[in-house]
C-alpha cells in the first residue's frame, strides 16, 4: 500500500465539501482511504490517527489544503489524486459564479447574508467582518469560544443584524433553505429554535399537513445559555412578531437558563401574536406559566401552531390515546421475536430527534443507555458498544471527528447497524432519516441493501428483526420524501409518519415483548 500527501498551498475550501469529495474518491477501485482538510492541528491529528499523515502534510500550514490518500499502487493513487482535484475544480467554480478568496474581495453590493463554515478558531473573525459589512450571519461552524459568540451576537444586535449560530445547522429565510435544511412551502407560521433537527421536524410536519413556514430562524445551540442570554432568540421573537406574513410563533429548544427563560417569557407575554413553546424533556407547565401554549413533542408543536393560525383550539391526545392507535400493530411485531431478543437500539442522526425519542420511549419502557442519556448513570462509558435498551446519537462528536456528519455520509451508521443487528438481544432498531440540501443524496438507498441483508440473515438464524424509521423531509427536497419512503418500505422497514410516532411504536413493541416474556415466566 502507498500513502502520500498532496498539499495545495494557500487554498481554503469548505470542510463539508472536502469531506464529501474525499468520500467519493475513496470509493474508487484501488483507493483504500482518503482524508482531505485544511492543515489545522485537529485535521493533522485526525490524519495521523488514520495512518495517513506524511511529512508533506505535517509541514502544511493552516491555510494549506492537505489531500491524504492510501492506495494499492501508484496507478490507483494517481487516479485518486486526479479525481479529487477534478471534483475540487468542478465544485469550487459553479457555472455563472466567480470564486473569491475573502469577504473583502467579494464586496458588499446587495448581499445581506454571509454563510460561514470554517474552522471554529477562524470563524469569529470572518463573522465580525461580515457584520461590519452590514451582512447577517449564518454560522455553521462550531467550537467557537463562548466569549467570541457573545461579542458577535451583541455586535449583531446593536447593528440590527442577526447572528445565527455558532453551531447553527439550518435556517429557512424568505423561502430559502440555508444549511442542512429541508425545502418546505411558505406559510404563516414562524419558528425560532436552538434545535436544528427539531426545527426541521416541525417544518416538515407543517408541510405534510398543508401548512407552511414564514421564516425558521436557527439561533445556535448555546444561545439560551445564561452567559449568552438568548440574544438571537429574543431578536427572532421581535422579528417574527413584526413580520406581516407570520401569524403564529413557535419556539423550540432545550430548557433555557432560568434568567434567559424569564426574558423570553416577558417578551412572550407582551407579544401580539400567539406563541407555542416546546422545551424538550421539560415540564410543559414552564411554558404555560410564561404565557405560551405548551407542547411536548414536535408533532404537538406543529399541530398547535396550525390550529392557532386558523384561530382554533387543538388539545393533543394523551400518550395513552396515542398508544391505543399503535398497540395492535406493536403486539403483532412483538410475537415474532425469539430467545434473548428484548432490547431496542436507536441509531440517530438528529440530536433533538434522539432526545424526543428518549423522552417518549422512557415513558413506556424506562431509562435507556446511550451517549446522550438523560441520567448520568445511563451514559455509556463506551458509546461504540451498546447495552440494554440503548439510543446512540451517531451524529455526536465522537462519531464525526474529522469526518462528515452522519447525515451527510451515513457510513458510520451503516457499520453500527450491522453491529446491532447481529446482537442476539436486539429486537428493534429505530432510525431517523434526514432529507434536505447538502445532506446525503440518497440516505435510504445507502441503508436499504444493508437493512435487507441483515433482516434476511437474522431470519435464516430463526430470529426476527424489526426496523422502524421516520423520515424528516418533504416532497420538495432533492432526495424526495416519497422516493425515500418507498425504498425503505421495500427493504422491510416500518416507516411511521413522524419521529414521535416511530418512537412510541418502537417502545410499545419492546413493552409488549417484555409482557410476553413475563407471562411466559421469564
Amino acid at each position: 500500500m502507498i500513502i502520500r500527501n498532496f498539499v495545495d498551498k494557500e487554498r481554503y475550501f469548505d470542510s463539508v465539501m472536502l469531506m464529501r469529495m474525499a468520500k467519493q474518491v475513496s470509493d474508487l477501485d484501488g483507493v483504500q482511504n482518503v482524508s482531505a482538510g485544511m492543515g489545522t492541528p485537529l485535521n493533522k491529528d485526525t490524519m495521523q490517527e488514520l495512518g495517513l499523515l506524511t511529512d508533506e502534510g505535517r509541514a502544511a500550514s493552516v491555510n494549506d489544503l492537505i489531500l491524504a490518500i492510501a492506495a494499492d499502487d501508484e496507478a490507483a493513487l494517481t487516479l485518486g489524486q486526479a479525481a479529487f482535484f477534478r471534483l475540487l475544480l468542478q465544485n469550487n467554480a459553479p457555472k455563472g459564479q466567480r470564486s473569491v478568496r475573502s469577504l473583502a474581495a467579494l464586496g458588499r453590493k446587495d448581499r445581506n447574508l454571509a454563510v460561514i463554515s470554517v474552522n471554529g478558531r477562524y470563524a469569529a473573525a470572518e463573522a465580525k467582518q461580515a457584520l461590519e459589512m452590514g451582512m447577517n450571519v449564518f454560522m455553521f461552524s462550531d467550537n467557537v469560544p463562548l466569549e467570541e459568540e457573545i461579542a458577535l451576537k451583541t455586535m449583531a444586535r446593536d447593528k440590527g443584524l442577526l447572528m445565527m449560530g455558532p453551531d447553527c445547522g439550518l435556517s429557512f429565510i424568505n423561502g430559502v433553505a440555508i444549511g442542512l435544511c429541508s425545502k418546505v412551502r411558505r406559510g404563516n407560521i414562524g419558528i425560532a429554535a436552538a434545535s436544528g433537527s427539531g426545527m426541521q421536524e416541525v417544518m416538515n410536519i407543517l408541510h405534510k399537513n398543508g401548512a407552511g413556514v414564514s421564516h425558521a430562524i436557527g439561533v445556535g445551540g448555546r444561545d439560551l445559555h445564561g452567559e449568552v442570554g438568548g440574544i438571537t432568540m429574543l431578536q427572532s421573537i421581535d422579528i417574527l412578531e413584526n413580520d406581516p406574513d407570520t401569524a403564529v410563533i413557535a419556539l423550540i429548544s432545550k430548557p433555557p437558563d432560568k434568567t434567559v427563560a424569564g426574558k423570553i417569557f416577558q417578551k412572550v407575554k407582551r407579544c401580539r401574536k400567539p406563541v407555542v413553546a416546546q422545551f424538550i424533556n421539560s415540564d410543559p407547565a414552564l411554558a404555560r406559566a410564561g404565557g405560551a401554549h405548551a407542547a411536548v413533542t414536535f408533532e404537538d408543536t406543529a399541530r398547535i401552531a396550525m390550529a392557532l393560525a386558523e384561530r382554533k383550539e387543538y388539545i393533543p391526545p394523551s400518550e395513552a390515546e396515542y398508544d391505543q392507535t399503535l398497540l395492535v400493530d406493536a403486539r403483532a411485531q412483538a410475537v415474532k421475536f425469539t430467545g434473548e431478543q428484548r432490547y431496542i437500539r436507536g441509531l440517530y442522526c438528529g440530536g433533538s430527534l434522539a432526545e424526543e425519542t428518549l423522552t417518549l420511549a422512557e415513558m413506556r419502557i424506562g431509562p435507556l443507555y446511550g451517549n446522550i442519556a438523560f441520567s448520568p448513570e445511563y451514559k455509556l462509558d463506551d458509546p461504540f458498544h451498546s447495552k440494554g435498551d440503548c439510543l446512540i446519537d451517531v451524529g455526536a462528536e465522537e462519531f464525526t471527528q474529522g469526518k462528515p456528519h452522519v447525515a451527510i455520509d451515513p457510513t458510520p451508521r451503516i457499520s453500527r447497524f450491522i453491529q446491532e443487528a447481529r446482537d442476539p438481544e436486539t429486537a428493534v432498531i429505530l432510525m431517523d432519516f434526514l432529507l434536505g440540501y447538502a445532506l446525503c443524496e440518497d440516505p435510504a438507498g445507502m441503508m436499504a441493501p444493508v437493512i435487507r441483508n441483515e433482516i434476511k440473515r437474522v431470519n435464516m438464524e430463526g430470529r426476527s428483526l424489526c426496523v422502524v424509521a421516520s423520515i424528516c423531509g418533504s416532497d420538495l427536497d432533492p432526495q424526495n420524501l416519497t422516493v425515500q419512503d418507498r425504498i425503505l418500505r421495500e427493504a422491510g422497514v416500518i416507516v411511521l409518519e413522524n419521529n414521535g410516532a416511530a418512537a412510541r411504536f418502537a417502545a410499545l413493541i419492546i413493552k409488549s415483548r417484555r409482557e410476553m416474556l413475563s407471562g411466559a415466566g421469564e
